[in-house]
This record gives structure tokens, sequence and C-alpha cells, in this order.
């Protein structure tokens, strides 16, 4: 990997790091969570599917803390003023089976959902870099929970007076 594209990985970690270092904070009881590893996503053109030679970097960050249903809505608005503080523009989609809130930094976006089980995913992603040569380019740690399959465990199973009732 050339220096440039060290320099410009970096720069990108640095920003994807901004944007899921806002979440945590931002929930009031604090919750748990845990991350996934950096992976650098390469672009190919929509026709002949050939690499394009650009690419960004995302990040997930798993709420790991059960969120009751009706937490949701005290949630999301925590999170989407923790977001607005920060100057940053924020949107959602008001789905009441799989919630989302979406925020853009002049650095990245961060996208927050709610999936089925009530998993809670923040991804935070970078775009326009330059293709690096692999998928992993910090190597692939993380901090979630392996399961008895050998697969990270996302299962939100921490349970939490406020948020879990």
């Amino acid at each position: 990997m050339n220096d440039d594209l060290a320099r410009e990985l970096l720069a990108a970690r640095s920003a994807v790091d901004e944007l899921l270092d806002s979440a945590p904070p931002a929930l009031t009881p604090p919750a748990v969570w845990a991350d996934g590893p950096y992976v650098a996503v390469a672009h190919e053109h929509a026709f002949t599917r050939e690499p394009d030679g650009t690419a960004h970097l995302e990040k997930r960050r798993y709420l790991l803390t059960r969120v009751a249903e009706h937490r949701y809505p005290e949630l999301l608005a925590q999170l989407g003023r923790a977001w607005r503080e920060r100057g940053w523009t924020v949107d959602g989609e008001d789905d009441p089976v799989l919630p989302l809130l979406r925020a853009k930094s002049g650095h990245g976006t961060a996208e927050f959902r709610i999936g089925f089980a009530g998993n809670g995913t923040l991804l935070a992603r970078v775009d326009g870099l330059a293709a690096p040569d692999t998928s992993y380019p910090f190597g692939g740690d993380s901090t979630v929970p392996i399961g008895p399959d050998g697969a990270m465990d996302t299962m939100p199973r921490r349970q939490d007076p406020f948020w879990s009732v």
C-alpha cells in the first residue's frame, strides 16, 4: 500500500470513529455496544461489474442492550438530538417495524437501524477513497461476542431496567 493511500485510509478511519463515537454518549441511560471490523468496500461499474478503483470505508457498531419496542422512539430521538447538536443533517424513516435514522457530517454518513428481533446497528461510512488491495486494511478485529456457531453474535441480550422494559 502506498503512503498516500495509507494516509487516506487513516483519515477515513478517524472520520468513521467520529461518526460511531457519537452514539454511545447520546443515550441516557447508557447502553452496551460492540464493534465490528473496519471494512473497505470496493466499488464497481454498474454495467460491467468491473472494479472502478474507488471504495468506501465502513464499520458497524452493534447495540447489545435489548431495547423494548415502545422505547424505539426515545432511542431514536436521543440519537437524533445528539447528531443535530453536532451540526449534522439528520433524517430517517418512521417505519414502525424497521425504524431508521441517518446523519450526514462533513466527513461521512451514519445510519442507525433497528432490525428484526430488535437488533440495533449503527453503520458509519466514508466515501471517496482509492480502493485498497484488501477488504480489511486495519485487520479483522472485532469486539462482538462470538456465538456457539463461531459467527458474530449481534443479538441484543443485555437487559437494562430502562431500555429493556
